[in-house]
């Protein structure tokens, strides 16, 4: 087959800066991995403005312990969306930083 052979070869970036959105964020009181697992599961599912998904997880006494934070959290001063992004790179999961501001409400 033929095929062009480059004189001069393509740069390609080593890094992409991905930025993330929360699509999906289940809450689930009764879960449990192990029948001797405490119950509690936060499943958070992600995608990057390059369309790849990603999918995290947080289970038993932390799961349980976010859930009953999210339901006595002031929504009108930080934003869920914001709280789980947040949540996502404090722990590591996702490198970076929060920034811009919500979505304004659909009229």
């Amino acid at each position: 087959m033929e095929e062009l052979v480059l004189t001069d070869p393509v740069v390609v970036p080593e890094t992409v800066t991905a930025k993330y959105r929360v699509l999906s964020l289940t809450l689930n009181l009764e879960w449990m991995a192990l029948p001797t697992s405490a119950p509690g599961l936060i499943a958070i599912d992600l995608k990057d403005n390059n369309d790849e998904r990603f999918s995290h997880r947080y289970e038993g006494d932390e799961a349980t312990d976010l859930i009953k934070f999210l339901n006595t959290a002031n929504l009108s001063t930080k934003s869920l969306h914001k709280r789980i992004l947040e949540k996502l790179s404090n722990d590591g999961v996702l490198p970076g930083t929060v920034v811009g501001a919500p979505d304004p409400p659909a009229e």
